[in-house]
């Protein structure tokens, strides 16, 4: 017999998760609040912190951890029966955000970013896969599944929220909100990207010459990260674009057909809360004094102004990428090339 009423299916992968999240984090929570082994975070670290669970003891995180599993059990089971109410909706996002956006910091975009650059260079010889396993430690492990189960707790909290994205006369007001918000999300990898090659170059966009020659030998990687980037900045202008609705002509197989309008939703989602995440923990050591960046960088403006636009990435991202699933839920606002 489904358990799930008609119409619901979208929500039993989020369901699944949060259910086997809450039990399995409702006795790690337990566990480490009592001092067992494998806490993830730095307990009680001095000043900021990467995440916002380091200054506090492992006592504290862990009873945080184990009381937002309940909150996610609970939102699991009564998400089965229908819809969320309004108050637990609104509960859920909170939670969700907290999760998946508040708490990780820049070591999941820095998985996100590098571990596929990291296994195409072991498979064409030029990196030991051993390389890849010491990014994939447990810490980090740990914040991925963190935004796991974030994500499903905003799915079920805004699905229930904003299930009027169809309303009438939305799709014009969503392709505006959309410019916008694209305008935004494309400005600025771009500014981040013409620092980080003006180094690549020897040019010290925003830095000193001495400074740039301190970090001369980590430039490329700068510049690799601005690459990937600038590429997401591409595919955003797809979100207020006719190609962004149909396949290019330049993709074999697929052109002229329809893109599915979950594909680019989800795609720039995935990537707005690591990008958000990372920019977050940035500012927040950036206002408590602490380092960002390499060593030196604290009056070197071009070291660490950009990153500090980062959550304001992020988020235009993921309000582009809303309005872009509200407009294709309007045929009558789709674009033409």
């Amino acid at each position: 017999m489904n358990t799930f009423p008609p119409g619901s299916r979208r929500t039993i992968v989020p369901v699944l998760i949060l259910v086997v999240w809450s039990v399995s984090y409702l006795a790690l929570g337990l566990l480490w609040a009592f001092g067992g082994p494998g806490y993830p975070f730095d307990a009680g670290r001095a000043g900021a912190g990467d995440t916002l669970l380091d200054p506090l003891p492992a006592a504290a995180g862990g009873g945080l951890l184990a009381m937002s599993a309940l909150v996610a059990g609970a939102v699991a089971v009564l998400a089965t029966r229908g819809p969320l109410h309004r108050a637990l909706a609104v509960v859920a996002v909170v939670a969700g955000v907290g999760l998946a956006v508040l708490l990780p910091d820049v070591r999941v975009m820095m998985t996100a970013g590098y571990l596929p650059v990291m296994l195409v260079a072991a498979l064409a010889g030029q990196a030991e896969f051993s390389m890849i396993a010491t990014m994939l430690t447990w810490p980090t492990v740990n914040l991925l599944i963190l935004m796991a189960a974030g994500v499903s707790l905003m799915f079920l909290g805004t699905r229930a929220l904003i299930g009027g994205f169809g309303r009438p006369g939305g799709g014009a007001g969503a392709l505006r909100i959309g410019r916008y918000a694209t305008a935004v999300a494309v400005a600025v990898p771009v500014v981040y990207a013409v620092t980080r090659f003006g180094w690549l170059l020897g040019v010290p966009v925003g830095i000193s010459d001495q400074f740039l020659a301190h970090i001369a030998e980590i430039t490329p990687i700068g510049a690799g990260l601005s690459t990937l980037g600038l590429l997401g900045a591409f595919l955003t202008v797809g979100l207020v674009r006719p190609w962004g609705e149909n396949w290019p002509r330049w993709v074999p197989f697929l052109r002229g057909r329809p893109i599915p309008a979950r594909l680019p939703v989800c795609a720039a989602l995935a990537a707005a809360l690591p990008i958000t995440s990372a920019g977050l923990m940035y500012a927040r050591k950036k206002l408590t004094g602490e380092q960002v960046g390499p060593a030196g960088a604290a009056d070197e403006l071009g070291a660490w102004l950009p990153e500090m636009l980062w959550p304001l990435w992020g988020v235009a991202l993921a309000v582009a990428a809303l309005a872009y699933l509200a407009r294709r839920r309007h045929p009558a606002h789709a674009l033409r090339p």
